[in-house]
Protein backbone atom coordinates (compact mmCIF):
# COMPACT_ATOMS: atom_id res chain seq x y z
CA UNK A 1 0.00 0.00 0.00
CA UNK A 2 2.61 2.63 0.12
CA UNK A 3 4.20 1.66 -2.24
CA UNK A 4 1.17 2.46 -4.48
CA UNK A 5 0.88 6.13 -2.12
CA UNK A 6 4.89 6.99 -2.96
CA UNK A 7 4.08 5.59 -7.20
CA UNK A 8 0.95 7.92 -6.63
CA UNK A 9 2.89 10.82 -5.33
CA UNK A 10 5.68 10.56 -7.64
CA UNK A 11 3.40 10.14 -10.47
CA UNK A 12 0.97 13.35 -9.53
CA UNK A 13 4.11 15.54 -8.93
CA UNK A 14 5.31 15.03 -12.11
CA UNK A 15 2.62 15.68 -14.11
CA UNK A 16 2.13 18.86 -12.25
CA UNK A 17 5.61 19.78 -12.86
CA UNK A 18 4.99 19.52 -16.57
CA UNK A 19 3.81 22.44 -18.25
CA UNK A 20 0.13 22.47 -19.48
CA UNK A 21 -0.83 24.33 -21.99
CA UNK A 22 -4.81 25.73 -22.49
CA UNK A 23 -5.94 26.45 -25.99
CA UNK A 24 -5.56 30.14 -27.05
CA UNK A 25 -9.29 30.21 -28.16
CA UNK A 26 -9.12 33.75 -26.21
CA UNK A 27 -5.85 34.89 -26.34
CA UNK A 28 -6.65 38.35 -28.43
CA UNK A 29 -9.48 40.58 -27.80
CA UNK A 30 -10.72 43.27 -30.06
CA UNK A 31 -13.39 45.58 -28.29
CA UNK A 32 -13.90 49.78 -27.84
CA UNK A 33 -12.70 52.18 -30.01
CA UNK A 34 -10.39 49.77 -32.53
CA UNK A 35 -8.34 48.43 -29.44
CA UNK A 36 -6.53 45.32 -29.29
CA UNK A 37 -5.07 43.55 -26.79
CA UNK A 38 -2.84 40.25 -27.11
CA UNK A 39 -2.34 37.85 -24.42
CA UNK A 40 -0.40 35.51 -26.17
CA UNK A 41 2.82 36.32 -24.01
CA UNK A 42 2.20 35.40 -20.51
CA UNK A 43 2.53 38.38 -18.40
CA UNK A 44 3.28 41.21 -20.93
CA UNK A 45 0.15 41.32 -22.82
CA UNK A 46 0.48 43.89 -26.44
CA UNK A 47 -1.81 46.30 -27.22
CA UNK A 48 -2.45 46.97 -30.85
CA UNK A 49 -5.92 48.02 -32.82
CA UNK A 50 -8.39 47.04 -34.34
CA UNK A 51 -11.18 47.93 -36.79
CA UNK A 52 -13.91 47.35 -34.44
CA UNK A 53 -15.91 50.72 -33.15
CA UNK A 54 -18.54 49.75 -30.66
CA UNK A 55 -19.50 50.66 -27.04
CA UNK A 56 -21.79 47.80 -26.39
CA UNK A 57 -21.19 43.60 -27.63
CA UNK A 58 -17.54 42.64 -29.01
CA UNK A 59 -16.04 39.32 -29.94
CA UNK A 60 -13.12 37.90 -31.14
CA UNK A 61 -11.44 34.51 -31.37
CA UNK A 62 -8.08 32.96 -32.46
CA UNK A 63 -7.15 29.35 -33.44
CA UNK A 64 -5.53 26.98 -30.67
CA UNK A 65 -2.42 28.51 -31.65
CA UNK A 66 -3.19 32.03 -30.52
CA UNK A 67 -3.64 33.29 -33.97
CA UNK A 68 -6.26 35.82 -34.53
CA UNK A 69 -9.28 34.40 -36.73
CA UNK A 70 -12.14 37.04 -36.77
CA UNK A 71 -13.90 39.31 -35.19
CA UNK A 72 -17.17 41.06 -34.52
CA UNK A 73 -18.47 44.63 -32.88
CA UNK A 74 -21.74 46.05 -32.93
CA UNK A 75 -21.92 49.54 -34.32
CA UNK A 76 -24.47 52.32 -33.53
CA UNK A 77 -25.12 54.34 -36.80
CA UNK A 78 -28.17 57.08 -38.07
CA UNK A 79 -29.59 54.29 -39.67
CA UNK A 80 -29.63 51.86 -36.73
CA UNK A 81 -27.23 49.99 -35.25
CA UNK A 82 -26.22 46.52 -36.96
CA UNK A 83 -22.85 44.43 -36.35
CA UNK A 84 -19.82 43.90 -38.74
CA UNK A 85 -17.81 40.84 -38.56
CA UNK A 86 -13.82 41.76 -39.54
CA UNK A 87 -11.36 39.13 -40.37
CA UNK A 88 -8.24 38.91 -39.44
CA UNK A 89 -6.77 41.39 -41.72
CA UNK A 90 -9.12 44.29 -39.99
CA UNK A 91 -11.37 44.57 -42.77
CA UNK A 92 -14.95 43.36 -43.24
CA UNK A 93 -15.42 39.88 -43.89
CA UNK A 94 -16.98 39.28 -46.79
CA UNK A 95 -20.97 39.08 -46.45
CA UNK A 96 -19.99 40.53 -42.96
CA UNK A 97 -21.90 43.57 -43.04
CA UNK A 98 -25.66 43.74 -41.47
CA UNK A 99 -25.74 41.31 -39.15
CA UNK A 100 -28.28 41.66 -36.22
CA UNK A 101 -27.40 43.60 -33.11
CA UNK A 102 -28.55 46.65 -31.14
CA UNK A 103 -25.55 48.00 -28.96
CA UNK A 104 -26.09 46.07 -25.85
CA UNK A 105 -23.67 44.49 -24.09
CA UNK A 106 -22.85 40.72 -24.04
CA UNK A 107 -25.04 40.40 -26.93
CA UNK A 108 -22.75 38.65 -29.13
CA UNK A 109 -20.98 35.15 -29.03
CA UNK A 110 -18.84 32.79 -31.47
CA UNK A 111 -18.91 29.12 -30.86
CA UNK A 112 -16.95 27.04 -32.93
CA UNK A 113 -18.77 24.03 -35.11
CA UNK A 114 -17.50 21.27 -33.66
CA UNK A 115 -17.74 18.91 -36.50
CA UNK A 116 -15.83 21.23 -38.76
CA UNK A 117 -12.98 23.34 -37.75
CA UNK A 118 -13.44 25.92 -40.62
CA UNK A 119 -17.03 26.95 -39.63
CA UNK A 120 -17.96 29.12 -36.59
CA UNK A 121 -21.11 30.33 -35.38
CA UNK A 122 -21.94 33.82 -34.19
CA UNK A 123 -24.81 34.23 -32.30
CA UNK A 124 -26.34 37.54 -31.69
CA UNK A 125 -29.52 39.26 -30.50
CA UNK A 126 -32.37 41.53 -31.04
CA UNK A 127 -33.50 43.33 -28.02
CA UNK A 128 -35.23 46.29 -27.88
CA UNK A 129 -38.27 47.27 -30.44
CA UNK A 130 -36.92 46.48 -33.50
CA UNK A 131 -38.33 44.13 -36.23
CA UNK A 132 -34.90 42.01 -35.24
CA UNK A 133 -35.76 40.95 -31.99
CA UNK A 134 -35.03 37.39 -30.56
CA UNK A 135 -31.65 35.04 -31.14
CA UNK A 136 -29.97 34.48 -34.59
CA UNK A 137 -27.17 32.93 -35.24
CA UNK A 138 -24.76 33.36 -38.55
CA UNK A 139 -22.29 30.82 -40.40
CA UNK A 140 -18.90 31.56 -40.96
CA UNK A 141 -16.38 29.76 -42.89
CA UNK A 142 -12.59 31.09 -42.23
CA UNK A 143 -11.51 29.79 -45.27
CA UNK A 144 -13.56 30.87 -47.49
CA UNK A 145 -12.13 33.98 -49.72
CA UNK A 146 -8.89 33.20 -49.94
CA UNK A 147 -8.35 32.77 -46.47
CA UNK A 148 -9.91 35.53 -45.12
CA UNK A 149 -13.26 34.07 -44.01
CA UNK A 150 -16.74 34.72 -45.19
CA UNK A 151 -20.53 34.67 -43.77
CA UNK A 152 -21.96 31.79 -45.19
CA UNK A 153 -25.49 32.68 -43.88
CA UNK A 154 -26.41 35.63 -41.87
CA UNK A 155 -29.12 36.31 -39.36
CA UNK A 156 -31.23 33.10 -39.24
CA UNK A 157 -33.43 32.98 -36.67
CA UNK A 158 -33.53 30.46 -33.42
Amino acid sequence: MKLFRAAFLIITFCIMACGVHAQKRNAIWCFGDSALIDFNLPGTPLVGESSVVSRGSCVSIADTNGILQFYAGTRAGLSGNTTLVFNSADTIMDNGDSIVGEGWYQELAIIPNPSSPNLFYLFSCGVTGSSQTGLYYSIIDITGNGGLGSVLQKNIQL
